[in-house]
């Protein structure tokens, strides 16, 4: 694959008649090799873009609408569980994730010194911070914790990346990671949660609605702290913070204010 074969895929699938984000609006499946022809162009295209000084207006549109629409479009149809084909709900995930990457590791993006700023008013700290990416009350950088069965097997973790309904975090301890879920590090869709499907009758409860890694290849299902009530999750994490608050750091951000405000 060269640059052109790979900008071609990439804007047939997202502009062409019968391309992705038409079929991905009709409901239907594009097939498993076609996915994975266009993940791999968006990746061939990242590395060798890197070094360009220019992007292009219309593949830059291109990657916004398969990055946003083709999951948000599937993601209202399939489920890890119920779709024809489970893996179509993984490849939506791992599309989601290359567009991003492709965006944000392009290394020529201008920098504020770059730029010409003329007749604008300052922004302060606090105006800005309310423009941060968040998911379900979590920003990058926040700490929370997995859960594993029972509320009490659990380890921290630390948000990464925020891309389109996907919440993907890093273990802050490998040896508590190991502890819990050995094979939590192994492959990066274990460590990518989403909301989970649920049918319109969790609205009255009985439901968990915490994210979820189903899309894992290997290794138990696991659960982020729930933003919206409190488990048995947070009087273990405060009596093991109160021993070791390094091992057991207080989860942050604004999902927990409420549930650790006394613990901080």
């Amino acid at each position: 694959m060269n640059q052109i074969e790979a900008t071609t895929i990439i804007l047939s699938e997202a502009f062409a008649e019968n391309g992705l984000v038409t079929l991905a609006h009709r409901g239907e499946d594009p097939g498993f090799q076609r996915m994975e022809t266009l993940i791999a162009a968006i990746n061939f295209l990242a590395d060798d873009m890197s070094s360009h000084d220019s992007f292009d207006r219309m593949l830059f549109s291109a990657l916004f609408v398969l990055g946003t629409t083709v999951p948000e479009e599937f993601s209202l149809l399939i489920s890890p569980t119920s779709d024809s084909r489970c893996s179509l709900y993984r490849q939506t995930i791992d599309l989601n994730l290359a567009v991003f990457e492709m965006i944000e590791n392009w290394s020529n993006w201008p920098t504020e010194d770059d730029l010409l700023f003329e007749n604008l008013p300052d922004s302060s700290a606090e105006n800005a911070s309310k423009d941060d990416e968040e998911f379900e009350g979590h920003r990058v950088g926040d700490i929370t914790y997995c859960t594993l069965g029972r509320d009490c097997d659990i380890f921290p973790v630390k948000i990464v990346r925020l891309g389109f309904n996907v919440i993907e975090v890093e273990a802050i301890s490998s040896e508590l990671c190991r502890d819990a879920c050995e094979t939590f590090s192994e492959d990066r869709l274990n460590r990518c949660f989403q909301l989970p499907k649920l049918p319109n009758i969790s609205r009255f409860g009985g439901f968990d609605h915490r994210p979820v890694n189903a899309a894992r290849r290997t290794g138990p299902e696991l659960r982020l702290l729930p933003s919206r009530y409190v488990t048995m999750a947070g009087e273990v994490i405060c009596q093991r913070h109160k021993i070791d608050p390094v091992a057991w750091p207080l989860p942050t951000g604004i999902a927990y204010q409420l549930w650790f405000k006394e613990g901080k």
